[in-house]
């Protein structure tokens, strides 16, 4: 299942899933493969914006659902400038899936996912995989070209 402008609702919740270090490499991994096959920069893991996807993926995952805005209103800008990070452009794919391999593959299928996957200004990515187990991978990926750090 993919997010897209209407929000999706999950078969499962899963409030004890863990995000999983092994499993955001892997999808950085076919990230950058897609990206280095369409003669792209490599992305890089950008951890302050991985934080921010990772607490996100687990209020979806928790919450049952995905959608571009969260049950408070907020968007990835909204996100972003919380953690103190300032970006000019960015972008968001939110993906349930088995596995990673199948995220990345619905991903891939989706023209707006792929578009930003493939976007050429993105520099930086903060991914997170919540692993449910059973219950299925929850995949968030927040892309961005620049960016500048502040204190709020």
């Amino acid at each position: 299942m993919l997010a897209g402008s209407e929000p999706v609702t999950l078969p499962y919740r899963a409030t004890a899933a863990q995000s999983s270090s092994a499993l955001e490499s892997e999808d950085l991994i076919l990230v950058n493969r897609a990206r280095a096959a369409a003669g792209l920069v490599l992305l890089a893991q950008y951890d302050p914006l991985r934080d921010v996807a990772r607490a996100y993926a687990h209020e979806l995952f928790s919450s049952g659902y995905l959608s571009h805005v969260s049950r408070a209103g907020e968007t990835l800008p909204d996100r972003i400038v919380a953690a103190g990070i300032a970006a000019h452009v960015v972008g968001e794919n939110l993906a349930y899936a088995a596995d990673v391999q199948q995220a990345h593959e619905a991903l891939m299928a989706s023209p707006p996912h792929r578009r930003n996957i493939l976007y050429s200004p993105y520099r930086l990515v903060g991914i997170a995989v919540v692993d449910g187990g059973a219950k299925g991978v929850v995949v968030v990926e927040d892309f961005t070209d620049a960016l500048e750090s502040f204190r709020l």
